[in-house]
């Protein structure tokens, strides 16, 4: 596989990540790390798959969530990668009464193996740029 197939296999592995967590789809998710990944973001860290897992239940506070994967960054070296994906994350909720969307721009900072012949990912950073919390109207 030439450098441009893998980048756009690890693209294609951040947005089956946004579409597994948009769907609740955890087994989903799981299926796309390697055995001893990590997500680490601001005020959590989750190491194994079976934390991630759990950790994904924290999502279940939201009615529902979009996640819009924008550009991406990706070096490639061998059977080992890094790559900066730029998101948005839309998380629907309602508060006293009143629907509400929470905004947060996210670059997540990746470290990815190549792994029975598949990109996994073995580290996830979630930086927040910002948020941004406004309710929904319409």
């Amino acid at each position: 596989m030439s450098a441009p197939e893998h980048k756009q296999h690890i693209y294609e592995l951040a947005c089956r990540y946004a579409q597994a967590v948009d769907r609740r789809d955890f087994a989903g998710v799981a299926a796309l790390f390697a055995s001893e990944a990590s997500i680490v973001g601001p005020g959590f860290r989750m190491d194994g798959i079976d934390a991630i897992v759990s950790g994904m239940s924290a999502l279940n506070q939201y009615s529902a969530t979009q996640h819009h994967i924008h550009q991406q960054f990706a070096e490639v070296d061998g059977n080992v990668a890094t790559a900066e994906t730029y998101c948005v994350a839309n998380h629907l909720y309602t508060r006293d009464g009143v629907a509400r969307k929470l905004d947060w721009g996210i670059r997540y900072q990746d470290k990815l193996c190549y792994q029975d012949g598949r990109w996994r990912f073995v580290e996830r950073n979630l930086l927040v740029d910002w948020t941004q919390d406004l309710p929904v109207v319409g």
